[in-house]
């Protein structure tokens, strides 16, 4: 059925007819019928030319038939056994397609892999982006680069950290990755319609992180500073200090004590963290 346009309201309704399928609104199954952010994504991937690609959520194969065209090896990952079904049926014909029935969540990169690191493509349910996320970041290592659909507002709270507008999800991205923005998809792109606008954008996957401290320390003063915005520096920290360590410690790193965390950026949050590194190696 590869010849059928996988972007056509009409085909993707009779198929879902056919296979008597009801989308499941918890498994965030919204299936892209929108040419133009098809080819976007194409774009995106003919510029990359990646050898081996992974794909979340393959759904009914509308972006697996034209991922199939351009990697000599695809690993079409879905949780939903009805969804696999027609899999079979839409792409199942394409040599280079492997589909894997498995949550992604649990999926281990680190075995998937063949001759390098993979390309990620998917379109992220919008209930587990923070899960997803935080697990391509574990695979870091096994992933060259990530293509994905997701919530609009997430997205670009991401790319906005760290930040005034950021979240700790956005720090530990932008931690390991170089974030691009390509383009707005609207919900009416999708079959069913969902309640939020998508964002396509691109994760590179640094080889260094942006920060040297230890990563536990790191993000544990980011989630207290991001947990406490509207506090001053020196009253987040107290949770993890005494007034005079922070004291001690924020004039050791040059930082303002009467500054709001959100405002630090990565250098300063680094040096922050490497000093209650040091802190709890030295104590007094």
């Amino acid at each position: 059925m590869v010849n059928e346009d996988l972007t056509s309201r009409g085909t993707v309704a009779a198929l879902l007819r056919s296979a008597c399928f009801r989308s499941n609104k918890r498994l965030g199954q919204n299936f892209l019928v929108d040419r133009s952010a098809l080819l976007a994504i194409v774009s995106e991937l003919e510029r990359d030319r990646p050898d081996e690609i992974l794909e979340i959520g393959a759904g009914l194969g509308t972006v697996t038939c034209e991922l199939a065209k351009i990697a000599s090896r695809v690993v079409a990952v879905e949780v939903d056994q009805r969804l696999t079904q027609i899999l079979r049926h839409t792409v199942g014909d394409l040599e280079n397609v492997e589909i894997v029935r498995r949550d992604f969540l649990k999926f281990d990169l680190t075995r998937a892999s063949g001759k390098g690191r993979m390309y990620v493509v998917g379109n992220i349910p919008y209930h587990i982006t923070s899960p997803i996320l935080k697990h391509l970041v574990g695979h870091r290592r096994s992933i060259w680069r990530a293509l994905l659909l997701a919530q609009t507002d997430v997205v670009e709270k991401i790319a906005a950290s760290p930040g005034p507008s950021g979240t700790p999800l956005g720090i530990l991205v932008q931690a390991y990755c170089d974030v691009s923005i390509i383009r707005h998809v609207g919900k009416r792109c999708f079959m069913p319609v969902p309640t939020v606008d998508s964002t396509l954008w691109r994760l590179s996957f640094l080889e260094r992180p942006r920060f040297s401290a230890d990563a536990e320390t790191f993000f544990r003063v980011v989630r207290t500073l991001y947990g406490t915005r509207r506090k001053m520096i020196r009253r987040a920290l107290r949770d993890q200090l005494t007034a005079e360590q922070i004291e001690k410690v924020l004039q050791e790193v040059g930082i303002d004590p009467t500054a709001r965390g959100e405002t630090l950026s990565f250098e300063a949050l680094d040096r922050l963290a490497s000093a209650v590194v040091q802190l709890g190696e030295n104590p007094p």
